[in-house]
């Protein structure tokens, strides 16, 4: 994914995990509040409970390439961060992939096409 769409720093997360609204299924937790950038920034995390560090970096690369494939149909203006739950690991990459485009549904983030 592209710099330009990652969100950096404590603060951000702390911010987010304070202010944004809530998300959650059974494999991840999604936190969204309005940004003052265009684009949309996301931030990850995956703790320990998660695995161990092949799993954690492996679930990392997973949601990024499921959040950069579906980034033309997520709402801009927005800051997303996405929790990975303990259980996640075992999970392949299309259910992480379904659970994350639930989410943002949820949240009404997600349009089936840009122009909506």
């Amino acid at each position: 994914m592209q710099k330009q769409y990652r969100l950096t720093g404590s603060r951000s997360f702390d911010y987010l995990y304070k202010r944004g609204a809530v998300y959650k299924n059974h494999i991840l937790v999604l936190y969204v509040a309005k940004s003052k950038f265009s684009l949309p920034k996301v931030g990850f995390s995956v703790g320990k409970k998660v695995g161990g560090s092949v799993q954690r970096n492996r679930t990392k690369r997973r949601l990024r390439e499921a959040f950069r494939r579906e980034l033309e149909h997520i709402a801009v203006g927005y800051n997303y961060v996405i929790v990975a739950r303990s259980g996640s690991a075992e999970r392949s990459y299309d259910e992480m992939r379904e659970a994350m485009i639930s989410l943002l549904k949820q949240a009404g983030k997600y349009a089936l096409s840009s122009e909506e």
